[in-house]
Order: structure tokens, then C-alpha cells, then sequence
């Protein structure tokens, strides 16, 4: 009686397998509304700023501008998506670990962990929280360009 036990728990935890592995092959990766967005991040360093950002069509929310990096790895997470994603650029190398919440299409929160290697000056890790809520589709000209 003990093969037939063990066929049934070796099937599902393929089964199990094979849909965890679906279920983040599905994970898209965060996509703001092109469109004027106002966001307000909070970080230890800078305390909390509030500006208006025009984005394009092809924004990028998950890698730093200027930056070679490598593919994310997106992690489905309740009503969200955990996004890790290393960053080298002139001054070292970057690893963002990232949490995204909201439809992206009114509003989003996300919350960003970065660690520097080598540290910028005595900062090895630092953390932002960014509230993002859209604002319309036109982008007056005194706003800044976050994306193409």
C-alpha cells in the first residue's frame, strides 16, 4: 500500500511544481500609464519630494537609467509583484529588490530595497517607498521625463 502513496505525493508536488512555475512565467513586469503621474518618494536620505513626471510608452519603473541590467526576476506576490534585478553602471554594481502594488493605470506603491557594491560613500543599503497616482494623459512641458 505504500507505492500508491508515495505515486500520489510525488504527482502533486509535481503538480504543485508545474503550477508555481506557470503562475510566474504569468508575472508581468509593473507598466505605468503613459501620461503625467505625480509621485512622492520617501527615502532616509532625501526625506520625502513630490514631483511630476511625464512617461512614455516605453517606461521602465524597474531598472535605473544608465544602467546595464540583467533580465528581472518577477515573483508573484498576493495582489503584487516582487521584482529583483541587478544593475552594474560606472560607479559599480546595483542589486534592486523591489515590491509593486496597484493597477498602474491610477495609481501604484512600491517599495525599494538597493544594495551598492562599493558602497557611495557610507551608503551600502538604502530603501525608498514611491506612491505614484496618474494625473491624465498630457504632459505640460515644465514636468520631468522619466521615460520615452
Amino acid at each position: 500500500m505504500e507505492f500508491p502513496v508515495r505515486q500520489f505525493i510525488l504527482a502533486t508536488a509535481l503538480g504543485t511544481a508545474a503550477c508555481s512555475v506557470a503562475a510566474a512565467a504569468d508575472v508581468a513586469a509593473p507598466q505605468r500609464k503613459a501620461g503625467l503621474w505625480e509621485i512622492t518618494t520617501v527615502a532616509p536620505v532625501s526625506g520625502m519630494t513630490t514631483r511630476k513626471v511625464c512617461v512614455g510608452e516605453n517606461d521602465d519603473i524597474i531598472r535605473p537609467e544608465g544602467s546595464d541590467c540583467t533580465e528581472p526576476k518577477l515573483t508573484p506576490l498576493n495582489e503584487g509583484t516582487i521584482v529583483t534585478v541587478e544593475c552594474t553602471n560606472k560607479d559599480g554594481k546595483q542589486i534592486i529588490s523591489s515590491t509593486f502594488t496597484g493597477d498602474f493605470e491610477t495609481r501604484y506603491h512600491g517599495t525599494m530595497k538597493t544594495t551598492f557594491d562599493p558602497p557611495i560613500g557610507a551608503i551600502r543599503r538604502m530603501g525608498v517607498n514611491i506612491d505614484g497616482k496618474y494625473l491624465g494623459p498630457d504632459c505640460p512641458e515644465e514636468t520631468d521625463d522619466d521615460a520615452e
